[in-house]
């Protein structure tokens, strides 16, 4: 791995803990790599704007991959977009009201979006707290972060740019066979679909995910493909694997994603796996 110059971190399962925050060991491992000349990403499935709540403010990175691909950032300056249309998204909403699955509408800019002839139904599906069943911690205290103060509840879809749509269900058969219809379905929609949990979901445009948003961003680097590096641990990965020269796995993921990988971290999110695989191959 001498070659490597570019290092791309997703956050959940992977640099977050189950709090949904980076803590200050990852963040100094990153500005070491940093100050050795290495240039280090994110390539998230979380919306650009939510990225503060989840760092210190300390932490600093050469540029940002989120919402799956579909948007790339480099400090405040935008290199790509990529958007889903709006009568994508209106049709994709109007499926998971039929079958209450909650959904979060993401625009490029503001709040994400719920419509609100749902909110009785949306709200109560997590009166709870804590996850039923195997819905992960993680993602059950964001969905009620989100509901708190990261949600819009409009009158209808505003006629704007769409990053992504996210959807969600306890019932895993439920979001499963709702995932795959999806999947059925990407070449009509003009979809991308993923998913970063078994309960979820999430749509974007039309072939593009984490792999073709790394392309993107080392291209404007000038860095070359088997220069890569990347850590992951969920299904939303699958396409950062699938381009990165170098693959790592976290050992907190399952082991079908652990397959494809040439590498497993010794130790988890919640022990800062990524940081001390970083650390003892980069560091020392």
């Amino acid at each position: 791995m001498k070659n490597v110059k570019a290092i791309f971190l997703d956050m959940d399962g992977t640099i977050l803990h189950k709090d949904n925050q980076v803590d200050m060991e990852t963040t100094e491992v990153i500005q070491q790599l940093r100050t050795k000349g290495y240039k280090i990403f994110l390539a998230t499935g979380r919306a650009h704007n939510e990225i503060h709540y989840l760092v210190p403010a300390s932490f600093e990175v050469d540029g940002i991959i989120s919402s799956n691909g579909t948007l790339g950032m480099i400090n405040d300056e935008t290199l790509f977009t990529h958007s889903l249309s709006f009568n994508t998204v209106k049709d994709i909403v109007k499926r998971a009201q039929q079958q209450e699955i909650y959904y979060e509408v993401f625009p490029f800019e503001g709040n994400r979006i719920v419509l609100e002839e749902d909110q009785s139904w949306a709200t109560a599906l997590f009166e709870a707290e804590t996850p039923p069943g195997n819905v992960g911690v993680s993602e059950w205290t964001s969905r009620k972060a989100s509901l708190k103060d990261k949600v819009n509840w409009a009158s209808e879809i505003p006629d704007t740019t769409f990053s992504k749509i996210y959807l969600f269900s306890p019932n895993y058969d439920k979001i499963t066979n709702f995932r795959d219809q999806l999947i059925g379905e990407q070449q009509d929609l003009k979809i991308s679909v993923s998913n970063s949990s078994r309960y979820n979901a999430e749509t974007m445009a039309y072939q593009i995910d984490k792999g073709t948003g790394i392309k993107e961003m080392i291209e404007h680097f000038g860095i070359n493909q088997e220069e890569t590096l990347v850590i992951g641990d969920s299904d939303n990965d699958r396409a950062m694997f699938a381009f990165g020269h170098y693959t790592i796995a976290m050992k907190n993921a399952r082991p079908e994603i652990k397959e494809l990988t040439m590498d497993v971290t010794t130790y988890t999110n919640e022990e800062n796996g990524a940081a001390q695989y970083l650390r003892e191959h980069f560091l020392k």
